[in-house]
């Protein structure tokens, strides 16, 4: 008997430390909603439509980055819009693309779920093409999904400081290479 109990102690722990394997499935809104999300944020990627595309971050983490550099939450989206510009003048984007079919579902120790989304972006700069294979973390925040970039030390600092819960969340590396 004293056996038996201890088997399935080690098996109801082991069920427990597995988290994110058995995360709930996105309910058919969520899942609407996510693919939604992403097919927009991919289009206005191609279509250079920063407007459209600093609107999948979280207005949490818009208002934190606002407090940071002491500015109204509401003159953000033009500062961020001509940053991205800025940067992506000296770049050109060859192909963009959010590979949902291969994300990964996960969930947070509160039971809110969150995705993990293959991404990979392919630049032609003065010193040739590379490409950059990343995740994009969509995030669920009142009931509407946001992406961030999870590939970068300072947004995943960010990201903790505005969602604590993402604290013991493991991202996956990113990589850049050059290509043909």
């Amino acid at each position: 008997m004293r056996l038996s109990r201890r088997v399935l102690a080690a098996v109801f722990a082991l069920f427990l430390a597995a988290g994110p394997a058995f995360a709930r499935p996105l309910t058919e809104v969520e899942s609407r909603s996510l693919a939604e999300t992403v097919a927009s944020f991919d289009a206005a990627m191609r279509a250079s439509d920063y407007a459209t595309v600093i609107k999948t971050i979280p207005p949490r983490i818009m208002a934190h980055i606002a407090k940071s550099a002491g500015v109204e939450v509401a003159v953000l989206p033009p500062l961020v819009v001509a940053q991205m510009k800025a940067a992506l003048a000296q770049v050109k984007l060859v192909s963009f693309g959010m590979d949902l079919a291969k994300a990964g579902y996960h969930e947070l120790p509160g039971g809110e779920p969150y995705v993990l989304i293959p991404t990979e972006t392919v630049m032609d700069t003065a010193d040739g093409k590379s490409t950059a294979k990343s995740h994009t973390l969509a995030l669920l925040d009142g009931g509407a999904w946001y992406l961030l970039r999870v590939s970068e030390a300072p947004q995943v600092l960010i990201l903790r400081q505005v969602y604590p819960e993402f604290a013991e969340v493991e991202f996956p590396a990113s990589s850049l290479e050059a290509t043909e």
